[in-house]
């Protein structure tokens, strides 16, 4: 019998964000006060001013570009940089926003120039992570700041055993991506923020059936469906889940 080939891990990426495009914002929004806690901290970070261009990278749907935006007058249009195009479907078209359809390795090859960058949980879809930091160094003026943010290897959620055992290869090593950061010519920074999310249990499981992180795009559903049944049985007695969501802030600066 012919063999029936396991997807590889950009098919899954890819096949995530296609199908996720229409309801990513409802499934990561989590409350208005969530993106604000975050995009407070980016903006601090990248020490954002109204006189910057400002990439947003792997940007999504522009959910934290919009929010940052609400907050900083940016006198230029932000860039927003998305590979899949069912994601920039959803940007608002009222928004100063430039939308460019690229990945983030083919957009920091090209002869542009910008201040300051965002990369909110992309960067560990990045295969070849050296080479981005490399051009993105080169692209970005003197005093230009690089922000990523994303959630360390080791998650609090209230997953299945099988899903945060995959996370420990899964997301990016904070350490590992500063040491190849300085490598690229950037002096780096590193903080956390930790927020404290109280989600009804039935939203949440709605969130992982329908796969919202791609973390859970790499489990068939046999899988899936058993590790829900998994989290139905630990969490019987719980109608409201809570849990921490840890997020490493990586700034690089260009001297």
């Amino acid at each position: 019998m012919p063999q029936t080939l396991a997807p590889s891990s950009a098919q899954i990426i890819e096949g995530h964000y296609q199908r996720l495009g229409t309801s990513y914002d409802d499934y990561l929004h989590y409350s208005d006060d969530f993106v604000r806690t975050l995009t407070s901290k980016m903006i601090e970070c990248l020490q954002l001013r109204p006189d910057d261009l400002l990439v947003d990278l792997g940007g999504g749907t522009g959910m934290y570009t919009a929010d940052i935006l609400a907050q900083v007058p940016l006198r230029q249009p932000a860039i927003l940089v998305e590979p899949f195009v069912e994601m920039l479907a959803n940007v608002p078209a009222d928004l100063p926003i430039e939308c460019v359809p690229k990945d983030a390795l083919a957009f920091s090859s090209e002869a542009r120039r910008y201040d300051k960058i965002l990369m909110k949980e992309a960067v560990h879809h990045v295969t070849d992570q050296p080479t981005l930091f490399a051009n993105l160094h080169a692209r970005l003026s003197a005093g230009g700041r690089f922000l990523l943010v994303h959630v360390p290897p080791e998650l609090d959620y209230p997953l299945f055993e099988a899903a945060l055992a995959r996370s420990r290869t899964w997301h990016a090593d904070p350490t590992r991506l500063a040491e190849r950061l300085r490598a690229a010519g950037f002096a780096v920074e590193r903080e956390r923020l930790d927020y404290r999310h109280v989600i009804p249990k039935a939203h949440y499981f709605r969130m992982v059936e329908g796969r919202y992180m791609s973390l859970l795009s790499s489990f068939p559903d046999d899988e899936l469906q058993a590790g829900l049944a998994e989290m139905a049985e630990r969490y019987a007695d719980r109608e409201i889940l809570e849990f921490t969501d840890r997020f490493d802030f990586i700034t690089a600066i260009k001297s």
